[in-house]
């Protein structure tokens, strides 16, 4: 069966435009990754629009392909500036910077590109390993675990994500209550559309990703431009191309420190609301801890180097792994690709693995097959990634306004969603100014219709009685550990109060 969809899935992966696509995500990662602060998300983001005419599978894997050269072009700046493009190459900016202050920048930076593809790889390849098993046994959860499972997931990922789980939480509650807007799928009844006929159908979700995620990150750009009074100097790359690069006997030292970084990577970016971050930074103890004294992790070590960044691109294939299998979006990331597959008119989970396997197949070898595109552009791209750096703010943050409200209208033909992305801009904005993290809102809109299909049917299947989600063992499961993960935070929460 596995050699069938393989096969299958070949004619849909070796098409050129399969591969200029392919090769366009991995290069607009490179540039969004190197520019601090912007990252793959907003990349995403804005590009989610302009995929709507695309092939699925060309679509899908070119967004993918974007989160594969944005989480090695943010090891760029962290190396040689100190300023990591994302979070999760903040650990691999430790031992970098300190080898870029040696002269050693071109070593770091080649370890770097190897860890990433390496871990990117091994992740790419459990995904294709185990997607099919998990969606088979997928197949046989109902109604009732399915919201059980989304209830774990929300509470996880808005504990998770944030400056405090409290906050995350709210974030999530209002993202389930935007999730109502629109008909009733039950009873047709209208919820919180104001009598609006633009709202029949509920939010659209590219106005909201692209006012939650990308409008209101060019706010928050412009307000720390306009406190600073000038446009910062990221100064020039200090790379010098005729420096000894990595020698293949330290690659070979330091190829347990990866292969370790890759499976902590891969586990963690598997379980929701975890993420890069968290892959890195274990990754990176973990190296830390095992290291020898002469090694040095911490002081410029290429080991440091290796854990760290083998650790967070590993994520990337593994935040997958919950998406195509359950339909539960691991990471900002993803929840912004499950948008990308509802566009095409897909919906991720068990049975899109059953009815279309050749299609998520495809997708799966794509991405092996851009993982060998970030190691072959990778190299020019350090050459080049000097001129990235330089784009001033003023001149950038523009051009993504107006590509984000032409994207709006581009996908959806309507000036009613252009102005609900202005307002979830701002709506946005506020939420970051006031400490709380716009992503739990997002995801929890998402897969708030999941849990509300979820719980109804349970209950119809039920005649009303509630307690058919305690007596199903797999969703007495996963409500136990939820009840476990709520009294761990208010635990936590007592002693601060």
């Amino acid at each position: 069966m596995l050699v069938d969809n393989l096969i299958a899935a070949l004619g849909l992966v070796l098409t050129f435009e399969n591969l200029i696509f392919a090769c366009l995500g991995v290069i607009i990662g490179f540039i969004f990754g190197a520019m601090p602060g912007i990252g793959a998300n907003v990349a995403i983001g804005l590009l989610i629009p302009f995929t709507f005419y695309l092939d699925p599978v060309v679509a899908i894997v070119c967004l993918l392909a974007i989160g594969k050269g944005a989480s090695f072009g943010s090891s760029v700046p962290a190396i040689l500036l100190n300023m990591p493009g994302t979070s999760q190459a903040a650990f691999t900016a430790i031992d970098g910077h300190q080898l870029t202050r040696k002269g050693k920048s071109k070593k770091a930076l080649h370890m770097a590109l190897y860890a990433s593809v390496i871990g990117d790889l091994f992740s790419d390849l459990t995904l294709l390993l185990v997607a099919a098993p998990l969606a088979i046994v997928a197949l046989k959860i109902g109604p009732p675990e399915y919201a059980a499972i989304v209830f774990l997931s929300l509470l996880v990922i808005g504990a998770m994500i944030g400056s405090a789980p409290i906050k995350g939480l709210i974030a999530a509650g209002l993202g389930l209550l935007l999730g109502t807007v629109g008909r009733d799928l039950f009873t047709n009844i209208e919820r919180f559309t104001f009598g609006s006929r633009n709202l029949d159908d509920g939010l659209n979700i590219v106005p909201l990703l692209l006012g939650l995620l990308v409008f209101s990150e060019v706010l928050v750009q412009l307000r720390r431009e306009m406190l600073k009074g000038k446009e910062p100097e990221l100064g020039a790359m200090r790379y010098d191309a005729n420096a000894p690069g990595l020698h293949w006997r330290e690659l070979l030292r330091h190829f347990p420190a990866i292969i370790h970084g890759s499976w902590i990577g891969t586990v963690v970016g598997a379980i929701p609301g975890l993420g890069a971050t968290v892959g890195s930074f274990l990754a990176y103890t973990f190296a830390k801890r095992t290291a020898r004294p002469e090694e040095q992790v911490g002081k410029g070590s290429l080991r440091g180097i290796a854990a760290a960044e083998s650790g967070n691109s590993a994520g990337t294939g593994a935040n997958l792994i919950p998406l195509v299998t359950l339909g539960i979006p691991g990471n900002v990331e993803a929840a912004l690709v499950l948008g990308a597959f509802m566009i095409h008119g897909l919906t991720p989970g068990p049975f899109l693995m059953q009815n279309q396997a050749p299609l998520l197949y495809a997708i799966f070898l794509s991405l092996i097959l851009a993982n060998l595109l970030l190691l072959a552009l990778g190299f020019g791209f350090l050459r080049l990634s000097q001129y990235t750096l330089k784009i001033q703010p003023r001149i950038l943050l523009p051009i993504i306004l107006v590509v984000t409200t032409f994207g709006t209208y581009a996908a959806t033909r309507q000036l009613f969603d252009v102005g609900v992305m202005f307002l979830f801009g701002l709506i946005g904005y506020a939420m970051r100014r006031l400490g709380f993290s716009p992503i739990p809102m997002l995801i929890a809109f998402l897969l708030g219709p999941i849990l509300e299909d979820g719980i109804r049917r349970s209950l119809l299947m039920s005649g009303g009685d509630p307690f058919i989600f305690f007596e199903r063992p797999i969703s007495l499961a996963f409500i136990i550990m939820a009840a476990l993960a709520l009294a761990l935070l208010v635990r936590g929460a007592l002693p601060r109060r």
